[in-house]
Formats: structure tokens, sequence, C-alpha cells
């Protein structure tokens, strides 16, 4: 199995275009939320803001909706409530050119976990006639893939993007299940500058191992160098970070396998997780 570093970030407007690029160049995904924690004896909504940027958290491509010409897409995200279970109210996430923009009632009390509804995708890569490295979406059997490809190599391609937020108190966050992810024993609405947290990350609900994070402060429109840090996982998938500025992070990370399945010859996981860390 081979573990790195994102060095290559799937983007699109539910077309998936992809960028391949060197990790410090890649276009992250994430969602920003207007709150992670809020209080009252009243339902609260949250706003949350979709994008597809290079300067983290400053919107620049907008997820488009399926229908072609449709407003918003009630598919977009997802939000697990403090029972473990996905609210039944719709999340209508608004298309909006450089973002999509989305309301999320938070009616119970405890912790959120929301997410992008991405399905996997499946990408072929090939060299054609004259050497260039190419790329279609869908399998090897795609009528797109001309017969003298050289080369050809398939991938899967499943992509994590998500945040918390807590409304009266924080609990025990639900966990996805699938693809990449982080868990405790830190909540991640329990983060202030100076105290280190302690996450696990998880690969389909089991500990990733060796797997490198990068943990990037956003506004970086307004800093002349990224300044991520990264950090390892252990045997267990524990990795520890300690804040030292307040705001709003992109966790991120990339983890590339084999794949035994028919007509798959690689896996691709990605990881952009969101977190607000508090001042002291």
């Amino acid at each position: 199995m081979k573990i790195n570093l994102l060095k290559s970030a799937f983007i699109g407007a539910l077309t998936f275009t992809a960028l391949a690029s060197s990790y410090a160049n890649a276009h992250a995904q994430w969602l920003v939320p207007s709150h992670t924690s809020l209080s009252g004896d009243k339902a609260h909504y949250v706003m949350i803001d979709a994008s597809i940027s290079n300067e983290i958290f400053a919107a620049d491509k907008a997820y488009r909706p399926k229908e072609k010409g449709a407003e918003y897409d009630d598919n977009l995200l997802i939000a697990i409530g403090p029972d473990g279970k996905p609210i039944s109210d719709k999340i209508r996430a608004y298309y909006l050119q450089r973002k999509n923009s989305a309301a999320v009632k938070l009616a119970d009390e405890g912790t959120y976990h929301i997410a992008m509804k991405h399905e996997p995708r499946i990408m072929t890569f090939y060299k054609n006639a004259e050497g260039e490295r190419k790329r279609v979406f869908g399998p090897k059997t795609s009528k797109d893939i001309p017969a003298d490809a050289k080369d050809v190599r398939t991938t899967k391609a499943f992509s994590t993007v998500d945040t918390f937020v807590s409304r009266n108190g924080t609990s025990k966050p639900a966990l996805l299940g699938k693809g990449l992810e982080i868990s405790g024993p830190t909540h991640p609405n329990d983060l202030f500058v100076g105290e280190e947290a302690r996450f696990q990350l998880l690969k389909d609900g089991k500990p990733a191992a060796n797997v490198e994070l990068a943990i990037l402060k956003g506004d970086t429109r307004y800093r002349n160098e990224r300044n991520e840090v990264k950090v390892t996982t252990d045997k267990q998938g524990f990795f520890t970070n300690t804040w030292q500025h307040p705001g709003l992070y992109l966790i991120e990370a990339s983890v590339n396998e084999d794949s035994s399945e028919k007509g798959i010859d690689s896996v691709r996981y990605s990881l952009f997780t969101t977190l607000d860390v508090a001042p002291e």
C-alpha cells in the first residue's frame, strides 16, 4: 500500500474536473460554517459555504447542481445529528457561481457532523499515440479511450469534505464510516490556542497508520507562505497538534493504494476537514 501527502486534489462542479499539481498548489475543497458553537433555547440555523479554491477559504469555484440551470441542489450536503442519524430536513445548497450556500437546522443539542455527499468517482488515465497523458471519467471500457491507448490505469477516488457544529454543548460526533475522517479523543469543537489536540485518522472506520497530514490556517491570500504544519499518524492512526493562532484551519491528507476490485487499478482517498480554533 502506498500512502502519501495530498499531491493532487480532485475538484469539480459535480463534474469533478481533476487538477493534478504539487501539494502546495493543489486546489482544496472545503466547507465553512458561519458558527461552530451555538447556544439558546430555540433551534438555530447555521450557514454552510462550500467551494473549491487554492486560497484557503476564499471562494472560487462552486459545485454545479446536477440538473442544468438549477438554482440549488438538495443532495450536495449531509448533516448527521447528535443521535447519529442524518437530519430529516432537506439541505438546499444554492449555486452562487463561486460558492454554494446552505442553511442547516440544529434542532437538537449536541454536535452535528456536516459533510459533502460525494460519491466515489471513476477516472481512467492513459497515454495517446503521441505519448501525451490523458484522462477520461469512466472505466477502461469507456468509448472515449482510443484503441491505441497505452499505460491505461483506472482510479476510484473517494473525497471527504466535512466540518463540525455544536449546539448547547458538545457530544461525540457521529462518524461517516467511509473514506478518510478524523475522530477524537479531542472534540473538534473544543480547540484553543496553546492547547494540544489529539485526533485519530480513520479510513473506512479503521485506524489509518503512517499517513502524513497537512494542517493549514486559512486566509492564505494574506501570507507570502502557506505555512502548513505536517504531522504523521502513529500505528494506531493518532496525531497531535498544538494550535499557535486562532481561526479556521483546514486538515488535508491523501491515501493511495492498490485495488483488488476488478477493473480498478488504484484507490485514492482524500480528506478536507475544517476546524475552528478559539483564542486562549
